[in-house]
């Protein structure tokens, strides 16, 4: 429920910012905020269960909070927003099939 209330305070606080005219929001601004939050969050628990397969999320929300900020003057597209989506989980399932361990089950032995 905290997560929730910082939540708020911050989506208040952008849009005061906006209304003075420093900053600007959009529905999808809070949108891509939403699902950045969302994917970061579901990285996290899956990496704290030891699957790999999150840092795919991290990666996505971390593109995310660039489109969303604008943080290298380009803004992406929906078409390259979902491309990123395919990739930052492409690269994840990657990884974690490089780093886990062998597990070779014996199901033939029984037979």
């Amino acid at each position: 429920m905290r997560a929730f209330a910082i939540f708020l305070v911050i989506v208040g606080l952008f849009l005061f910012l906006s209304i003075i005219g420093l900053f600007s929001i959009n529905f999808r601004f809070v949108v891509e905020i939403i699902f950045a939050i969302f994917f970061a969050i579901e990285g996290i628990r899956e990496i704290a269960k030891r699957n790999l397969i999150g840092i795919g999320g991290l990666i996505f929300s971390a593109f995310l909070f660039t489109s969303t900020f604008e943080l290298f003057g380009y803004r992406f597209s929906l078409d390259q927003t979902f491309v990123a989506l395919v990739a930052s989980y492409l690269i994840g399932i990657g990884i974690h099939i490089l780093l886990r361990k062998a597990i070779s089950p014996r199901f033939w032995e029984k037979w």
